[in-house]
């Protein structure tokens, strides 16, 4: 067997924050791309391998990060990983515990219990290190707990003293001209990171997020860095009149990320008021004291992804979702505020919440990315992310990500809604996702049978051809050929015009 080991011309990680190196490189923007180099590479070994092989590193620390030419990190050393038999329920091995002192997971480390959990910790304590510009074993670390930097940081966090800890290197530095040399971390970013950070060193395995979590709350942290937005600060007395003051009976639900509350603010409109929760339509924010509470708008009916079977959701109901999900992408491509457009990167049926007239809002902007209206080229590169069976697959495959991207993936929520069915059931009972259902249901002639069973009936031919010709064409696997969101918001809206002037032609009683 032969291993190749590619040749990181920067070095490791530890290089520089063992000052072997200039840790002023790696400014706030270069250590989040780094943590995110690292985290989809977990994330891949850990759940999206082929075959549906899992692997555990079991030896994550900061020496085991390389850097290439361009600072982009890998995680350098297998030696101890392990894999997960493919037919195992239970996803815990029963190893003696092997492990760098200060990255090891205590749960690992006490039971023998190994778990994917285990590198989340380990990553963790990275996390921190890039935060805190130190090495995990550092002395002034050890002096306060021979745990290291993780203990020190969870302290840390309960007492409100992070602050003290994070490296002074990244924080903003002026030039004698007055002009910013580094921005530094932005407050949501540096909130976001803080928080996935101290989740990932929970003491108990089942108390860590998976990677999948953390890929996309580093990624929303550099999504904040990149693109910081104000947002209307409201007082913590507005918010408690709104919750009744967070009574029981406002209590909506919650999870890892805090709890979820319900109200009614100034005008009588239903929010959201919730704790690090993903990004809806944000009206506001309130941070005093302890209290921490981000504030969105409240859309009773939940994600789409819900009713997709339901034969309540009648085609004219679907067709008005697919334009207001239209409308916002043309407003988002268009240019917001006539400065800057946005790719949001995770178009799906998740993504969209209803309200109680069905009325659609897009949803979570986590890995949105907003680019000048001026900018030269029409494209970016970067770390393919969304969600598998709406990615556009050109995308995926070369990390060039365009406008058109967002319209690939509102393809395939187009024929989601037209077929009662989610991209993952098709996968599921086709052995493919829906793109290429689709595909083949066009070349065999059979895309008529594709319609929700319960809807046939009511949908008119001349509606249901200008809606699967347009979603089709999203579907066009050379972007250049693919509509603009101009074009499907017009032919959406001539879908509803034939179906409504059918159905009032009738009722009239002309046929």
């Amino acid at each position: 067997m032969i291993l190749v080991i590619e040749d990181f011309s920067n070095g490791f990680l530890g290089d520089y924050l063992g000052n072997l190196k200039d840790k002023r490189l790696l400014t706030w923007e270069k250590r989040l791309k780094v943590c995110i180099d690292v985290a989809h590479a977990l994330r891949y070994i850990h759940t999206e391998m082929e075959d549906q092989t899992r692997i555990i590193n079991r030896d994550i620390w900061i020496y085991n990060i390389g850097l290439d030419a361009n600072l982009e990190a890998k995680i350098v050393n297998f030696w101890r990983s392990v894999f997960l038999p493919r037919n195992q329920e239970d996803e815990a091995l029963y190893l003696e515990y092997i492990g760098t002192r200060n990255y090891a997971d205590p749960e690992y480390k006490k039971t023998d219990k190994l778990k994917r959990e285990s590198d989340v910790y380990g990553f963790g304590v990275v996390l921190f290190e890039i935060l805190c510009g130190r090495l995990a074993n550092d002395p002034i670390y050890l002096k306060e707990s021979d745990k290291g930097l993780a203990h020190v940081a969870r302290r840390s966090l309960s007492t409100g003293s992070l602050q003290e800890l994070i490296d002074p290197v990244i924080k903003e530095e002026v030039g004698e001209n007055g002009f910013v040399l580094n921005r530094g971390p932005n407050k949501d970013s540096l909130h976001t990171f803080i928080s996935i950070a101290h989740q990932c060193v929970a003491e108990t395995q089942d108390q860590r997020p998976t990677m999948k979590i953390v890929v996309k709350e580093l990624e929303k942290a550099l999504f904040f860095q990149n693109n910081n937005k104000d947002n209307p600060k409201m007082s913590l007395e507005d918010i408690k009149r709104a919750t009744q003051n967070f009574h029981d009976d406002n209590f909506i639900g919650g999870g890892g990320f805090g709890k979820v509350y319900k109200g009614n603010l100034h005008d009588g409109d239903g929010i959201k008021i919730i704790v690090a929760k993903r990004l809806d339509t944000r009206f506001g924010y309130c941070d005093e004291t302890d209290e921490k509470v981000l504030i969105y708008e409240y859309l009773s009916k939940g994600s789409l992804d819900r009713y997709l079977n339901d034969t309540s959701l009648t085609w004219v109901k679907r067709l008005n979702i697919c334009i207001d999900v239209a409308r916002a992408l043309d407003f988002l491509h268009g240019g917001v505020g006539k400065l800057a457009k946005v790719i949001h990167r995770d178009i799906k049926t998740e993504n969209i919440l209803l309200n109680n007239d069905w009325k659609a809002k897009l949803a979570d902007f986590g890995l949105s990315l907003i680019c000048s209206i001026n900018q030269e080229t029409d494209y970016i590169i970067d770390h393919a992310c969304g969600t598998k069976g709406y990615v556009d697959p050109l995308y995926r495959q070369s990390g060039f990500l365009t406008m058109e991207s967002d319209i690939y993936s509102f393809g395939v929520v187009l024929f989601e809604i037209l077929c009662g069915r989610s991209t993952f059931e098709i996968q599921k009972h086709e052995g493919h996702y829906l793109p290429d259902f689709i595909e083949k249901s066009f070349k065999e002639g059979t895309h008529g049978e594709v319609v929700f069973k319960q809807m046939r009936e009511q949908i008119v031919p001349k509606s249901l051809i200008t809606f699967q010709e347009i979603a089709y064409q999203c579907l066009h696997l050379d972007r250049e050929k693919r509509p603009t969101t101009k074009k499907v918001l017009m032919q959406l809206k001539k879908a509803l015009v034939f179906q409504v002037s059918y159905r009032n032609f009738m009722k009239a009683g002309f046929l």
